[in-house]
């Protein structure tokens, strides 16, 4: 599960999307990493740097995320953080007091300790990096996460990227369409319109869009439900030129690899009622 919320720090606003650290869950962060503009690396005082620390760094440098590591736990036993910045020099990635140029922030969650430096780190690198969206007009983003829930159907919350979204809008992602019957922000209250960074949960999909896929605006419902039976259609014909060639024992040694690559996956059909 991806946390989607937005705070205040200053008169900004700061949009942030909490990933699960467990190792079960490198997909999430891998689509965390490539939805954000600045990556916020919580490394633990007193373990210092972990297999999943490790993954979530790769992740960020593949999306080419601008870098902030946040040492965590400094009122722990145990914890060293001038430790946790030899191993972030040992990675490449070198502290800004080891003559590096990554942002390094000392913190405790539990004593809140620190939080208000690394917000205003997180706002200078913004100002940095020079970071603006398009807020009018048609309004594209990213879905953050997705489900099917009992009294509203398929919902998504989704990271507007650039424009303006509003209720009533029609949005089309992939082969799901939508036509936004209702928004509602991380606490959960209504809101009618949304601009770029903001998280919120969209009810009135066709069914569940899939998490990390982008959407964009259509001109009405019945475009938007056109573009996805078009989109459908094109899978459709796809999966059934890959069959084919699979079955000819296809056109390349490429294709009669991932032919003998595709039998090898076991696909299992469940039913969970919980």
């Amino acid at each position: 599960h991806i946390g989607a919320y937005q705070i205040e720090a200053g008169g900004d606003l700061i949009s942030f999307l909490d990933t699960p650290g467990h190792a079960a869950f490198a997909g999430i962060r891998e689509r965390g990493a490539s939805t954000t503009d600045i990556a916020i690396l919580v490394v633990a005082a007193d373990d210092g740097f972990k297999p999943q620390t490790d993954e979530a760094l790769k992740f960020a440098k593949k999306a080419q995320a601008s870098l902030i590591v946040a040492i965590n736990k400094i009122d722990t036993k145990g914890a060293n953080v001038d430790r946790v910045k030899q191993q972030m020099q040992e990675r490449g990635i070198p502290p800004e007091d080891l003559g590096g140029e990554v942002i390094t922030v000392p913190i405790s969650a539990l004593k809140g300790e620190g939080i208000d430096q690394l917000l205003e780190m997180i706002k200078l690198q913004a100002e940095v990096m020079e970071l603006k969206a398009v807020p009018t007009g048609k309004s594209s983003g990213v879905i953050i996460e997705s489900q099917i829930e009992q009294g509203r159907g398929p919902t998504a919350t989704v990271l507007v990227k650039k424009g303006k979204l509003k209720v009533g809008d029609a949005l089309v992602c992939g082969t799901v369409s939508c036509k936004v019957k209702a928004m509602h922000d991380d606490l959960g209250k209504a809101v009618k319109q949304a601009g770029p960074s903001t998280p919120v949960k969209i009810v009135g999909w066709s069914e569940a869009p899939t998490s990390g896929a982008v959407f964009e605006t259509a001109k009405n419902e019945r475009e938007a439900k056109r573009i996805a039976e078009e989109e459908i259609e094109e899978r459709q014909k796809k999966e059934e030129q890959d069959r084919l060639e699979a079955k000819s024992g296809g056109s390349s040694l490429d294709d009669l690899f991932s032919a003998i690559e595709s039998t090898r996956k076991t696909n299992f059909n469940v039913i969970l009622k919980a």
